[in-house]
Order: structure tokens, then C-alpha cells, then sequence
């Protein structure tokens, strides 16, 4: 296949080519890739790359057999894991192919990925899920168009999850079928050897666990990576705990050698965790639940306010303290009541802003200030982003002077902040400020959130929630926040006279896509796209370069969070 390119930096001009390679240099374009690029290395891979990871393990126990019998050829090969990081190379590092590959960086820590080093072996089996066929001149940067190689994704055959990917690596001039076959027979190989320590894996941790829960009367689990175990006390602290920002607990402690961590499962409550690695791969934890050494919070029962919402320590800074409060959110995560909590120990006075609508400027207006000169307690002034230009000029006043004899606590749409320099400007004036979270974010929370809503609902009764109902619940966007969750569980407990509520009882809605849960980083991630591609009305260019990602790995998030646009 001839090709002839152009000098000066500018995109080579390629006579003959493949349409699927021509469609791989696009998307390199698309990800900022230039021809000269080389390799990112980290200097420090020692945390990186555990030495009992499972694809180190599978990966090592499979190409050490063929290490010697590679040592004379002029051929090498590189393992990737998942993400495109060059985990292990193997081939006699004297030969010319072996010298080659370590001179252009390709060492453990390089980062193959196609975002980093466009069309490659590695990353375009990873981005495509497939094997691939790389001349020489097909490789988007200059430095590689010495190789030919073939490249093919690593997939757990029990999971069917890619692990990583295999890339033989001949000279441009030793291309053949057979190296192919000798791809596929290794990645094979890798992918038995990688099932095979997966049950050996899972069976020492269950005998670890046995262990460990045998005549205890701690919460004890253990986590792999397919699978996670627990004694009856663990199972029910489990049920308050987002399993994303658990493993990512465990997984932050590993890399700084911790054996002790803490997560975070309401505002207020923390559950110390004990970590012991295991040897061949998982952790055994022990969870102390901290709350139930206070005696303010009986058995574990979630703490509620007048409205049922778990505050926690987001209002405590405020209440008792002098001095405006400002409380800002989206409509429907509680507003009112929480500057009704901010106003404790203080009666309120409640002055709603969308009273103005029907009762005109000029009375709304004096009505406020009656109110200012009369009360002594606090004073909420609700909903104040409606208020016209005059209004919140005497607002913005009545805050920064402090002169009024309340406690004056405003509240506002944080959206409406977001777009009004003037609203912003009365919100800054306040001594204390205080934003509450919208539903979506408060995943940690939601198993105490809807036994305390739940609660106030029907106090009479007692309902208890099951994990996947728990889930399906959390899973859910939100846009109406606590108001729309309020009116859900109201249909939900309508229909039940007591007892636990699991995913059938709730609307058809939150039952979807139970095998893929949003929590943690995703569901964070998955907001900032929605947002990004609002803010640029459907134009995935823009929302890339706004979200500070290549095209094609927002295409692939798009797909995964399955954001339709």
C-alpha cells in the first residue's frame, strides 16, 4: 500500500488507505494527537502497578513461557491495561526490535491510549473492542512508523469486561498472518489464565471471610472484584453505603498503604473501616459504624428534622450564630424548611417573595418593611430571585447593614444566582452562607433520606427500604428534587400497609437499568455532560473542549452514561 506524506507538520496526505484506518486519523485529530507526539512515562510505577493486579498475574504466567523462545527473535510484546498504561513488555531487550521499542518509550507507565497517541495497536483495540492491523505508515505518530502490529482487546471470559490488550510488534518489514495467530493464541491464553485465578481468587477470599466473620460480633465483608461477601451486622450497613465510593475508599487506602479508612454514608455519620489485603487479590473489612457510640441517635435510626430531610452538620455552623444567612439550591431541595432549621433557636417570620406577583411592588414592599421594623426573631425572606430591580436594591440594604433588630435569612434558586449579577450581589452580602445539594448528588445519603421521609409520611407506620429499591431510587436524575421524591414515596406508601418496600413496589421508572447504577463519580460526570451539552445546545465539539476532553471520549461517555443528544 503506497503512501506519500507532506512535510511541515501538516496532516499527511495518504494516496491509499484503508477507510477504517483514514476514520482512526480523524478521530487522532480529534483528540488534539500531532505526528511527533511520544509517549507520556510516569517516573514512579510502583503503586501503579500492583504485583498481584489479575492482568499482571494472568499476563506474566502466560508470556513467561514464551520469554525465552522470544529472547532471539527480533519481535516484541507489550501488554496495556484497560485505560492504554503499558503494564509489561516482553522480547529480548538486545535485539534491534527490542532496543527500538525502549527508545521510543514504550516502557511500563507509557500511556497508549488512542487520546494520547492516536492510531496505534493498543489504543484502537481498546477504543473499537477488536483486533487490529497497524502497518507501519498507517500509525499516526512518526516515531512508530518503524512497527508493524497487531493489536487485540484482552476480555475477561467470566465477566465480559476488558482487562486490557496485547500488541505483537514485529518490524515494519516482518508483517505476516502467522504473527496474528500468535496474537490471538496468547491473548487467548491470558483470558484462561485470567478466568482460571478469578475462581482461585474468589474461592481464598470466601475461605478469608469464613475466617475472619467465624464467632465475631463485628460487621465484617469482604470485596473483590467480581464479588463481595458479608456477615448478617455488615449487610445492613451496607445497605446505607454507595459500593462506587466504597471500592474507590479501598482503593485510595491501597495506594498510600493505609489499613484504615472512613466513609461518609450521611452529613453527619461515618463508618470507620479496618482493611486487611488479601494476598491473591481482594480486602476483608471491618466497618465500625461511629453514630451508634452517640446516644442522640437510638439504634441507628436516622436523625430527621421538622420536614425529614438529614441535614446534618451543613445547617449546625449557622444556627445559634448571629449575623444573615444566605440559603441557596434548585427549586425543591428544601429551601424553606432549611432556613427555617438555620433560623434555630429563633422564631421565624416568613415574608415570601412570590407574593409580590399578586399583591403588587408597593404593597409586597411595605408589608416587608412592617416586617423588618416588627420582628424580633428571624426573618426569612423567601424565593428573593424574583424580586424585581428596586426590591433587591433595599434587600441588598437590609443584609449588609445588618440595622434590623431580626435575623434576617434569605433564600434563592442557585440557578437564578448563576445568571443574575445582581442577585449574586445580595446573596454575597450575607455573613453565612449555606447551599444545598441537589437530590442527585446526595447518592450517600438516600437509604436514610427515604426512612426519614418515609417516616413523616406515615408516622404511624413502619417501612423499611431494601437496597435495589434504595438504588433504584438513587439512580433517578431528580429535577424536582425532595419535592418530586416526597410525591414518589406518597404513591409508594399508599399502596403498602408496612413493612419493607422493595424494587417492585416502586413506579416502572426507577426499576430500569438495574445492572447499571449510576453512583459517585459517574453520576458527577454524567451532570457535567448534561450540562456541557445544554450550554452548547447539542454541539459535541463545544461541549468537549468545555468538559477539557477529546471528541471521541465524549462520544464513548455519552454511550456509556447513555445521554442521549
Amino acid at each position: 500500500m503506497k503512501k506519500s506524506y507532506a512535510l511541515g507538520g501538516h496532516v499527511p496526505q495518504v494516496t491509499s488507505r484503508r477507510s477504517e484506518v483514514d476514520f482512526a486519523w480523524k478521530r487522532s485529530q480529534l483528540c488534539g494527537v500531532t505526528h511527533d507526539s511520544l509517549p507520556e512515562n510516569l517516573t514512579d510505577t510502583t503503586n501503579l502497578f500492583p504485583a498481584k493486579t489479575a492482568l499482571l498475574r494472568a499476563a506474566g504466567a502466560t508470556l513467561s513461557a514464551v520469554g525465552d523462545e522470544l529472547a532471539g527473535l527480533d519481535l516484541s510484546l507489550l501488554v496495556a491495561d484497560r485505560s492504554g498504561l503499558l503494564v509489561q513488555t516482553v522480547g529480548g531487550a538486545q535485539s534491534r526490535i527490542g532496543a527500538q521499542v525502549e527508545q521510543r518509550g514504550l516502557i511500563a507507565g507509557a500511556d497508549l491510549s488512542e487520546e494520547k497517541l492516536g492510531f496505534n495497536g493498543i489504543g484502537t483495540a481498546l477504543e473499537t473492542g477488536r483486533g487490529i492491523t497497524v502497518d507501519g505508515d498507517e500509525h499516526f505518530v512518526e516515531a512508530f512508523r518503524d512497527f508493524s502490529c497487531f493489536g487485540i482487546p484482552i476480555i475477561h471470559p467470566g465477566s465480559k469486561r476488558l482487562e486490557g490488550a496485547l500488541n505483537v510488534t514485529p518490524p515494519t518489514e516482518s508483517t505476516t498472518s502467522l504473527l496474528e495467530g500468535f496474537g490471538r493464541t496468547m491473548v487467548h491464553q491470558i483470558e484462561q489464565q485470567l478466568l482460571q485465578n478469578t475462581y482461585h481468587d474468589e474461592y481464598s477470599l470466601m475461605s478469608e471471610f469464613l475466617q475472619a466473620s467465624r464467632g465475631t460480633d463485628q460487621a465484617v465483608c469482604a470485596i473483590g472484584d467480581e464479588t463481595v461477601m458479608s456477615n448478617q451486622k455488615a449487610e445492613g450497613l451496607l445497605e446505607h453505603i454507595d459500593y462506587g465510593v466504597l471500592r474507590s475508599t479501598i482503593a485510595e487506602a491501597r495506594l498510600a498503604r493505609s489499613s484504615q479508612a472512613s466513609i461518609a454514608v450521611a452529613s453527619d455519620r461515618l463508618v470507620a473501616v479496618d482493611i486487611r489485603y488479601i494476598r491473591s487479590g481482594g480486602e476483608i473489612l471491618t466497618l465500625h459504624p461511629l453514630w451508634q457510640k452517640k446516644a442522640t441517635i437510638p439504634r441507628g435510626r436516622p436523625r430527621a428534622n421538622m420536614a425529614g430531610e438529614v441535614w446534618g452538620g451543613r445547617l449546625k455552623a449557622v444556627q445559634g450564630r448571629s449575623g444573615s444567612v444566605a440559603v441557596v439550591g434548585e427549586p425543591g431541595t428544601g429551601r424553606t424548611s432549611a432556613a427555617r432549621e438555620a433560623s434555630r433557636p429563633l422564631e421565624p417570620t416568613l415574608i415570601d417573595c412570590v407574593d409580590l406577583q399578586t399583591a403588587g411592588a408597593q404593597v409586597w414592599s411595605k408589608r416587608l418593611q412592617k416586617a423588618v421594623g416588627a420582628t424580633t426573631g428571624a426573618l426569612i425572606i423567601d424565593n428573593i430571585d424574583l424580586l424585581p430591580t428596586a426590591q433587591l436594591s433595599f434587600l441588598r440594604q437590609l443584609v449588609s447593614d445588618d440595622a434590623s433588630s431580626a435575623r434576617i435569612v434569605i433564600t434563592a434558586d442557585s440557578h437564578a444566582q448563576e445568571a443574575d449579577g445582581r442577585l449574586r450581589s445580595v446573596l454575597s452580602m450575607a455573613d453565612q452562607y449555606v447551599e444545598l445539594p441537589p437530590l442527585r448528588e446526595r447518592v450517600a445519603e438516600f437509604p436514610i433520606l427515604i426512612e426519614a421521609m418515609a417516616q413523616k409520611i406515615a408516622s404511624k407506620k413502619r417501612f423499611t427500604f431494601s437496597a435495589t429499591a434504595s438504588q433504584g431510587l438513587a439512580r433517578a436524575h431528580w429535577p424536582g428534587n425532595l419535592v418530586q421524591l416526597r410525591k414518589v414515596l406518597m404513591q409508594v406508601l399508599a399502596e403498602r400497609a408496612s413493612g419493607q418496600i422493595t424494587l417492585s413496589d416502586l413506579p416502572e421508572i426507577y426499576r430500569r437499568d438495574q445492572n447499571q447504577p449510576l453512583f459517585g463519580l459517574d453520576r458527577a460526570e454524567r451532570a457535567a455532560i448534561v450540562e456541557a451539552m445544554a450550554a452548547a445546545e447539542g454541539n459535541k465539539n463545544q461541549a468537549a473542549r468545555a468538559l477539557g476532553m477529546s471528541r471521541t471520549t465524549l462520544y464513548r461517555r455519552l454511550r456509556s452514561l447513555k445521554i442521549e443528544y
